[in-house]
This record gives C-alpha cells, sequence and structure tokens, in this order.
C-alpha cells in the first residue's frame, strides 16, 4: 500500500512548508476557498470551477464572487452560474437580473484592427464601421466570428435613415454564407449615452433577421421612425433590444408581432410621438401582454411616457388573458419613464404580480411615501428597484421630462 502523500499538482492549494514533501495538498472545499483567496488568477479560475462539485457550499462561493472586484472573476462567476437554476439563477436575478440573460457584455469589446485580424472570434465583439467591416469579411476565421458592433456615421442626418444603415445591412446580407456562426449583433449610434437617445436614424430590419438564422442577440441604437419588420419568425433570438425615444406605432406592432420562440430578453424604449396615443400603444402591445409572440419571455422592459397606461394594461391581461405575460415573467422593466402611484398600484393588485422575482421603477414619478408603504406593509414578495423618483408638483406633468429624453 502506498503511504506517501499526494504531491502537488499546479493549480492545488497546499499545506505546510516551503520545501515540496513537507506539503499536504488541501482539497475539498477548503481548497477551493483557499485558492480564491491567493490572488492568482489561474488559481482563482479553476477555484470556481471546480467550485460546483462541491453542491451548495461551493455554489455559494461563486455567488460571492459576483462582487469581486477583479472584473474578470466576476465574469467568470456570472458565466458559471448562467448555467445554473434554482439558487444560482436568483442570485444573478438578484444581483444585476440582466446578467441572467445573453447580451452583447457576454463578450468583450474590441475595435477591429485590420493590419492584425481577427485574434479571437469566440470572445471578441469586434467593433467595425462599414469599410472595416468589409476588410474582417476578408479574414479567413470571419466564419468563427460571434458577435459584431456596427457603428453609425452620420450625424448630420438629424432623424433620417444613416446612409451606413443600409450599407451595413446589404454588406451583411450579402456576406450571410461566410457569418453563419454570428450570434450577437449590435446596429447604431456608438455614443452611449444612456439617457439621451440618438437622433441617427435606423431603416428596414429584415433582412438581418433573414441573413443571420442563429443570431441570439439583435441590439438597435437609434431613431426609430422608420423602423421596419417584415412579420417573419427567428428560431434562435433570445435578446432584442431597441434602444429610443422615437417609435412609431406601426414599428411597436411590427416588432411585437414577430414570431421568436426561444426569446427571453426583449427591452423596447418607446417615449411618445404626437401622431399616437396611449390607446395606440396598448393596441400595439397586444401581442406580448398576451404571449402570442414571445412565449418564453422572461425579462420584459418597457420604457415609456405611457407607463401607468402600461403598467394598467399588464394589470388587465393577468386575468384577461389565456396566457397572460405576468405568468411567466422573472423580471419587469419599467424604469426610465413617468410611472406614478396610480400604475403601480394597478400593477400591485394584481395577483399576478407575485410570480415576478423583480420589478424595476427607477427613475420615475412614484411617491417615497408609496414606496415606503410597499416595502413596510409587504404588499410585494418579489426585488423591487426604485431609486432615483421625481418629484411631482401640482400643475406639472411629468411627461415632458421622462429620464428617455433628458
Amino acid at each position: 500500500m502506498n503511504n506517501h502523500p499526494k504531491q502537488p499538482q499546479e493549480f492545488d492549494a497546499v499545506i505546510g512548508g516551503d520545501a515540496p514533501d513537507s506539503r499536504a495538498v488541501l482539497g475539498g472545499i477548503a481548497g477551493v476557498k483557499s485558492r480564491l483567496k491567493s490572488g492568482v488568477f489561474e488559481l482563482q479560475v479553476a477555484a470556481l470551477t471546480d467550485a460546483l462539485n462541491y453542491g451548495n457550499p461551493g455554489l455559494d462561493l461563486v455567488i460571492e464572487a459576483l462582487q469581486d472586484s477583479s472584473y474578470k472573476i466576476h465574469r467568470i462567476a456570472v458565466e458559471l452560474l448562467q448555467q445554473t437554476e434554482g439558487k444560482g439563477k436568483q442570485a444573478l436575478l438578484g444581483c444585476e437580473p440582466w446578467l441572467f440573460f445573453t447580451t452583447l457584455q457576454d463578450w468583450t469589446s474590441e475595435k477591429f484592427n485590420s493590419n492584425t485580424g481577427i485574434i479571437n472570434p469566440f470572445e471578441i465583439a469586434y467593433i467595425v464601421n462599414i469599410e472595416q467591416l468589409k476588410l474582417l469579411l476578408q479574414d479567413p476565421q470571419v466564419s468563427q466570428i460571434e458577435a459584431l458592433i456596427c457603428h453609425l456615421s452620420g450625424y448630420d442626418c438629424y432623424y433620417e435613415v444613416s446612409p451606413d444603415f443600409y450599407s451595413y445591412v446589404d454588406t451583411l446580407y450579402e456576406a450571410r454564407q461566410q457569418l453563419t456562426n454570428l450570434k450577437a449583433l449590435f446596429i447604431g449610434d456608438s455614443r452611449d449615452e444612456y439617457y439621451k437617445k440618438s437622433y441617427i436614424g435606423v431603416g428596414d430590419i429584415t433582412l438581418i433577421l433573414k441573413a443571420c438564422p442563429n443570431l441570439e442577440v439583435l441590439h438597435i441604437r437609434g431613431c426609430c421612425n422608420e423602423l421596419e419588420c417584415e412579420k417573419l419568425q427567428h428560431k434562435s433570438l433570445k435578446t432584442l433590444i431597441i434602444e429610443t425615444a422615437n417609435l412609431s406605432d406601426v414599428a411597436i406592432y411590427r416588432l411585437c408581432s414577430l414570431d421568436l420562440p426561444a426569446l427571453e430578453y426583449f427591452e423596447l424604449w418607446m417615449g411618445r410621438t404626437s401622431e399616437h396615443s396611449s390607446d395606440d400603444t396598448i393596441d400595439s402591445l397586444k401581442p406580448i401582454l398576451f404571449s402570442e409572440s414571445f412565449p418564453n419571455l422572461k425579462y420584459l422592459g418597457l420604457h415609456s411616457d405611457y407607463a401607468d397606461a402600461i403598467a394598467d394594461a399588464i394589470a388587465q391581461s393577468s386575468f384577461m388573458a389565456e396566457s397572460p405575460i405576468l405568468a411567466t415573467l422573472e423580471v419587469l422593466d419599467l424604469s426610465m419613464g413617468n410611472l406614478t402611484d396610480a400604475g403601480l398600484n394597478a400593477l400591485i393588485e394584481s395577483e399576478a404580480i407575485i410570480n415576478l422575482h423583480t420589478l424595476n421603477i427607477a427613475h420615475n414619478y412614484v411617491s417615497e411615501e408609496f414606496i415606503q408603504e410597499i416595502k413596510q406593509s409587504s404588499l410585494i414578495d418579489c426585488l423591487l428597484i426604485a431609486h432615483s423618483q421625481e418629484k411631482r408638483y401640482e400643475g406639472y406633468s411629468p411627461s415632458r421630462y421622462s429620464a428617455l429624453y433628458e
């Protein structure tokens, strides 16, 4: 029988002296903890991967890593928890709800350099202008690329479609046989000013969806007065984000009528234009409120100047629809609008709200008194995100100054 102690390997945690023969391997959950505290990135990565082999104690360590000061460790913890259910899923939703879903944040963004070419097609979302995209398509590894970020120029095109937009669409469609592995695509304004929406226009996105059958993320940022989309089915799309302050009811209805059986995350920035009323907007949203188009939706973000009407419509659908949206939704995000006490109260009175994990009403017009009443009386049993509420004044219309227009 061999009684010699196990010799430490490269990534083993050890106890004892400095001499190899005087050290013993610290295994199990204790070894995982030791490696996580080591400060050595390779040891920490190996420890996080091993942690899930130790049940709940190991899962707790991965959850704790969500708060790690190192962005890389944080991202690895996110990726591991995205593969879990139960406690791991709840931890992600509680930390930052969107972390549980597939977004462009799952890739590291980097400007494309034609001199070095595609270095890592699986982990990098390459940032390109139209000329760089054409050069990227000549790279031998283009068929492996997973994510692209296409920035629009044309800052003199006020509320008109940027000339670059259809150049991108046509180029991507013509290269569809080369981009079979494309999973994530951003097209829009490069300026990421969260509360100031772009005036650079985008147009018809139909060819994008037709060209990329394996696309999982589509993120559009710009003025969407001319956004169009044919009614079609896309079996792979998991995340659809339309980031704008200008969107017609026709465009809203067409987006909500898409047949997207895999869609989990839908975020729509609507604002308000003079051409439509709240009733028109609610009618345009009905396909999703009644779960007709997106049966697997888990995250619904609707940012609008008709927030009270939308909240009331969501509550009404909970007892009118055969498959109401609140029955399966994990996160309802009504932030950056003009929601008031009345709109929030309509949601609270809907019994279906008990299915939610997170309700985000940040940057609205709900009174602090009502928020405190909700928290103290336990009127809702979900995570409530309610910071940055604006005050309402007599004779003052909050719809003029929703966060979408600041």
